[in-house]
């Protein structure tokens, strides 16, 4: 029961942050974007590693990249610390209802990146908060069942771990969107 009306009380506050930051849809790709938001499930070193190579990879002076990450634990491990444009929180740093309530977190919900990532492979509703409340023009994440809030979903497997994830968002994000990639078409 308890679990229920948390449950209730995060989707209204999902839909009351819709209201506040109105997003205009637009498709961008990986050369076009300016600005890239990615959200992820920190709680594994080998997860981390993998999106700070990601990171390493779509960086560049001319583009803001910024990432968020959840711990599913009490505390962020010393490893993690002090890594440039990286914010990550913890269970601690979560209301009642599971809403992040740590001030970098709520700038990154508040940024219109022109793409948002979504990287968790599992399902978390503090990830999925500052998805659906985040003003992105192109929100990319795994196929989800039922309504959500990507434009791009990515269909894994089970056994489909978080680098192949990330090798096909990539792939996705360097294709769409480019027209000089299809020469024999008139534009």
């Amino acid at each position: 029961m308890i679990r229920f009306i948390r449950q209730k009380a995060g989707l209204l506050a999902i839909r009351r942050n819709r209201r506040l930051y109105r997003r205009t849809r637009k498709v961008y790709n990986l050369k076009s974007a300016q600005s890239i938001g990615i959200v992820f499930d920190a709680t594994r070193q080998e997860d981390f590693d993998a999106v700070l190579a990601m990171y390493q990879r779509i960086a560049s002076p001319e583009k803001t990249v910024q990432v968020v990450g959840y711990i599913h634990g009490k505390e962020i491990p010393a490893s993690y610390l002090f890594k440039k444009d990286f914010f990550l929180f913890h269970r601690k740093m979560l209301n009642w209802y599971r809403k992040p309530v740590d001030e970098d977190v709520a700038r990154f919900i508040r940024t219109p990146f022109h793409i948002l990532i979504d990287l968790s492979l599992q399902d978390r509703f503090c990830l999925r908060f500052i998805i659906g409340s985040c003003p992105a023009s192109f929100k990319v994440g795994r196929y989800l069942h039922g309504k959500n809030d990507y434009d791009l979903m990515i269909s894994l497997e089970e056994s489909d771990d978080l680098p192949f994830f990330i090798s096909q968002v990539e792939h996705y994000l360097e294709t769409i969107n480019r027209p000089e990639l299809l020469p024999n078409i008139i534009i």
